[in-house]
């Protein structure tokens, strides 16, 4: 059974960490870790076995029986802890994908495939475009439907002049590549950044504000000489907690327990 360590204690985090707690994978929860230690402790009460809340990763990383951090705060977190976590000889499970598409954050995955974990999140047919990328892939579009509240959280409207509670029927608010994307929607790139690592190539980037709908569309078009792709996947949020989608919460859990075995 492996020990494994958790950074971040909010939606993604607490579902593992429960997932982990109810023997739905074969591993044991050694440490948690949360810039809110609160959050930390708040799910640490709600748990069976009870972890360790620590106040870094410290101890994570020098703890020789612990071999998988788990990685559910944020692409900052990735970008800050990727780099320690790798050189400390342990496997990680990043959730936060975006954080992976900075320059150095991205070479340090391309050098460590084989520990540096990406689920398939909330979308499918990623082992194909994974196969197609040994031949290149020519173009790749990623369309997002999103509710409108949403996407309110960026500043992105703001500085665009684009007033989200008065859109009445589906509009494009967003079209560029996944690496802008990045800056503009950090809650919201996953998706377009595990394409990009998936298909080692760009991706456009599509975010429609659709008032009609309440799930969360994706449609992901790929030209290439292989194979021309369409596919189209609406998500239903979690029973448990709708800010998640339930196929990306399954995602991770999935992998977690490919990981361990």
């Amino acid at each position: 059974m492996k020990r494994i360590g958790l950074i971040g204690c909010g939606a993604i985090g607490s579902l593992i960490a429960t997932a982990v707690d109810e023997g739905k994978v074969n591993a044991k929860l050694v440490y948690v870790y949360d810039s809110r230690k609160e959050a930390a402790s708040k799910l640490v009460e709600k748990l069976r076995s009870k972890p360790k809340v620590l106040e870094g990763i410290e101890e994570m990383l020098k703890d020789r029986r612990l071999e998988v951090i788990v990685e559910a705060a944020s692409d900052e977190a990735v970008l800050k802890y990727l780099k320690p976590i790798v050189e400390a000889g342990k496997e990680v499970l990043v959730m936060s994908i975006g954080g992976l598409l900075f320059p150095e954050t991205r070479k340090i995955y391309e050098e460590n495939t084989r520990r540096i974990h990406v689920p398939a999140g909330a979308i499918a047919g990623l082992d194909a475009i994974q196969a197609i990328s040994l031949v290149g892939v020519d173009r790749m579009v990623l369309t997002t439907r999103k509710p409108p509240e949403a996407l309110a959280y960026s500043n992105y409207f703001k500085e665009k002049g684009i007033e989200l509670d008065k859109i009445r029927e589906p509009t494009l608010v967003y079209e560029g590549p996944v690496e802008d994307a990045l800056t503009h929607f950090p809650k919201s790139v996953n998706v377009a950044a595990a394409l990009a690592l998936y298909s080692k190539s760009g991706v456009l980037v599509r975010i429609i504000a659709d008032p009609t709908r309440k799930e969360i569309m994706h449609e992901i078009d790929v030209e290439s000489k292989v194979s021309n792709l369409r596919i189209l996947v609406e998500n239903v949020p979690h029973p448990d907690n709708p800010k998640t989608s339930y196929l990306a919460a399954l995602s991770c859990i999935q992998k977690l327990r490919e990981i361990c075995g």
